[in-house]
C-alpha cells in the first residue's frame, strides 16, 4: 500500500497566512500520528501518511483551534486541507466580550461565535458543517512568531473606564506552540484627578501533547480616580491558573482558580475556583455541567479576553465586600443541521450583589454609604444583600451566512427588583429593592460582513424596566443589556498610511433604558440602572 500526503494553508479569518501554527494529524481516539509547523506563507506538509481515517487539527496558543474531522486518506494520494483560525486579537476586540452561552458548548464541536470568556469568536463551517481550516508548509520550520496591536479609545466610558486609553497588545508564539502575551492599558484622566489609571495583564500558555493546555495569567489594576467613604484609590491584583484536559473526543474537563487581592480602605483576599465537564453524546448532542464561584472566571476561554473587569464592591466604611457565590448549571445542546438548540437549568447563591448607577456624587455624599464612585464617567456601584434563586434558559444559533449568525435566548430567574413608587433617597434605596423572579429575552446579530472588513455585533437584551441586575448573570457579560452595538471596520489606507488600521465603535444601552431615580444626599437625582449608557470609539493599528 502506498503512503499518502496532506498539505494545505492555515489562515486567519481575514485571509492572512498564519506562520508557526502547529498542525497535528490525529488518528483513532485522537492519538497523535504526525505534526508540522506552518512556514512564513502559512503552508504545511504531512508526508508518509498511511491510508485510513484521520482528523487534522491546527492550534496556536491564545488562538481558537480548528479541526477538520472525518478525513479519509486513500493510498498514494495528496490531500489538500486548508484551515482557518480566529486570532486572540479578534477575541480581545469584541468589547464587550460575550460570555459563553448555553448554545455554544465546545470549540471544535460546532459553529461558534466565541469571545474569550467561551465565548463568542468567529468560526466558519463548510456546507457539511465541518470547520473550514487552513494549515500549511512544504518545509516545516520552527521560527517563533510575534503579533501586536496598538489602540487608542476615548469617549463616555463605563465604570472604571474614563479618560483616553492607549492600549498595547503583544503576543509571541514559540516553536512548540507555547505562547506568551502582554496587554498594557494606560488611561489619561482629566485634570484634577491623580493618574493615570493603568491595567496590565501578562499570560503564558503551555500546550499539552495529549490535548488541552495549562494557562497562567496575572493582572494588576490601579484606579486612583475611584472614590469611596473618606478615601480614594483602588488596586486589584489577580492571578489565574487553568487546566484543560481532553479525554479523547468524548470528554473535556476544565478546572481552575482565580486568586484576587483588592485594596480600598482595607485589603481583602479571596479565591474563586471553577470546574466544568463536557460530554459529547454522538455527533449532535452534548451535556455540560458547570460549577463556578465567580463571574470573572468560569472557563479557560475566559483568559482569551485579557481586559480585566473593574469589579469591586464596598461597605459603608470603605472595606471591599465579598462577591463570591456559587453557580450550578446543567446544559443539554443539540445540533439540528446548521442550527443549534440548547436548554439549561441553574441555581445561584450570591453573598452580595452590585447595582450600577449614573450621576455625580461629591465626596460628602459618599460618607456612610456602600458606594464606590467613578467621577470621570459619572457612574457608581452600590452594594446590596445577596440572594439565592433557580432558573432556566433556552437558546438557538442560526447561521445566516458563512460568517454571520442570528442568536436568540430566553432566560427566567432571580433578580434584584425595585418596588419604589416615589423617588427614595439613595440611603433608603435598599428598603425598596428585593429579590424577584423575572424574564429576559435576547436577540443578536453577530459576525462579519464578507469582503467588507466589517465585524459587527448588534444586540438587544430586554428585561422588565424595574430589574436592577441581570437574569442568569453567570451566562451574560456585565455589559449586556438593552440596545448595544459593536462595530469594527478595516480602513482602506491607500499609499500614504500603513495597512492594518481599524476603526472601532462600541456602545451599550444606547436608549438609556431601565433607569430608576433616587435622590442624592444633596438633593439632586441619581439613577440606578442594570447597565448605564456608555460609548467609546477609536483606532487600532495591527502589526
Amino acid at each position: 500500500m502506498g503512503s499518502a500526503a496532506i498539505r494545505g494553508v492555515v489562515r486567519d479569518s481575514q485571509g492572512a497566512p498564519q506562520m508557526g501554527a502547529l498542525v497535528e494529524l490525529l488518528g483513532h481516539n485522537a492519538v497523535q500520528i504526525a505534526t508540522a509547523f506552518t512556514d512564513d506563507h502559512g503552508r504545511y506538509l504531512l508526508s508518509g501518511v498511511l491510508p485510513g481515517q484521520y482528523q487534522v487539527r491546527a492550534t496556536a496558543a491564545f488562538l481558537m483551534p480548528t479541526v477538520r474531522p472525518n478525513l479519509h486518506i486513500q493510498p498514494g494520494t495528496l490531500a489538500v486541507v486548508n484551515l482557518t483560525m480566529t486570532t486572540l486579537f479578534e477575541a480581545e476586540n469584541w468589547l464587550p466580550a460575550q460570555r459563553r452561552r448555553a448554545d455554544e458548548p465546545a470549540d471544535d464541536w460546532k459553529w461558534t461565535l466565541r469571545s474569550t470568556a467561551g465565548r463568542p469568536l468567529l468560526r466558519l463551517v463548510d456546507q457539511d458543517g465541518n470547520p473550514i481550516s487552513a494549515s500549511s508548509s512544504e518545509r516545516p520550520i520552527s521560527k517563533p512568531i510575534e503579533q501586536g496591536r496598538v489602540s487608542v479609545l476615548s469617549g463616555d466610558g463605563a465604570f472604571g473606564q474614563g479618560g483616553t486609553h492607549q492600549i498595547l497588545l503583544m503576543n509571541r508564539t514559540v516553536e512548540n506552540g507555547d505562547s506568551a502575551i502582554l496587554r498594557v492599558d494606560a488611561s489619561d484622566l482629566p485634570q484634577g484627578f491623580p493618574g493615570p489609571s493603568a491595567e496590565i495583564s501578562a499570560g503564558y500558555e503551555k500546550r499539552s501533547p495529549l490535548g488541552g493546555s495549562t494557562r497562567v495569567v496575572t493582572s494588576f489594576q490601579t484606579h486612583p480616580e475611584l472614590a469611596y467613604g473618606n478615601g480614594t484609590g483602588l488596586q486589584i491584583m489577580r492571578m489565574t491558573t487553568t487546566q484543560q484536559i481532553n479525554l479523547g473526543d468524548a470528554v473535556m474537563i476544565d478546572a481552575g482558580t482565580l486568586m484576587e487581592a483588592e485594596r480600598l480602605a482595607e485589603s481583602r483576599f479571596t479565591a474563586e475556583p471553577y470546574i466544568r465537564t463536557m460530554v459529547h453524546l454522538g455527533d449532535t448532542t452534548m451535556v455540560e455541567y458547570r460549577y463556578a464561584t465567580g463571574r470573572t472566571l468560569q472557563g479557560s476561554e475566559d483568559l482569551d479576553h485579557l481586559k480585566p473587569p473593574t469589579d469591586v464592591l464596598t461597605d459603608a466604611n470603605g472595606r471591599p465586600l465579598n462577591q463570591k457565590g456559587s453557580h450550578h448549571e446543567i446544559t443539554v445542546s443539540r445540533k439540528l443541521g446548521k442550527r443549534t438548540l440548547s436548554f439549561s437549568i441553574y441555581r445561584d447563591a450570591l453573598a452580595n450583589s452590585a447595582v450600577q448607577g449614573t450621576g455625580s456624587l461629591d465626596a460628602a455624599s459618599l460618607i456612610g454609604l456602600p458606594l464606590i464612585a467613578d467621577p470621570t464617567t459619572g457612574t457608581f456601584r452600590m452594594g446590596f444583600a445577596g440572594y439565592t434563586g433557580k432558573g432556566l434558559s433556552g437558546a438557538f444559533v442560526q447561521p445566516l451566512t458563512e460568517s454571520l449568525s442570528l442568536v436568540g435566548e430566553y432566560d427566567f430567574g432571580t433578580v434584584l427588583w425595585s418596588d419604589a413608587v416615589a423617588t427614595p433617597a439613595v440611603s433608603l434605596a435598599s428598603t425598596a429593592i428585593s429579590a424577584h423572579q423575572a424574564q429576559a429575552a435576547d436577540i443578536a446579530l453577530r459576525g462579519k460582513v464578507l469582503r467588507t472588513g466589517t465585524s459587527l455585533k448588534a444586540e438587544y437584551r430586554w428585561q422588565p424596566v424595574r430589574t436592577l441586575t441581570q437574569v442568569n448573570s453567570y451566562n451574560v457579560t456585565p455589559e449586556s443589556g438593552y440596545l448595544s452595538l459593536y462595530l469594527r471596520q478595516r480602513l482602506l489606507c491607500g499609499r500614504w498610511l500603513p495597512q492594518g488600521i481599524d476603526a472601532v465603535v462600541e456602545a451599550t444601552n444606547l436608549l438609556e433604558q431601565g433607569y430608576q431615580p433616587v435622590l442624592a444626599p444633596d438633593g439632586h437625582t441619581l439613577y440606578l440602572a442594570q447597565l448605564p449608557r456608555a460609548i467609546q470609539a477609536g483606532l487600532a493599528f495591527n502589526f
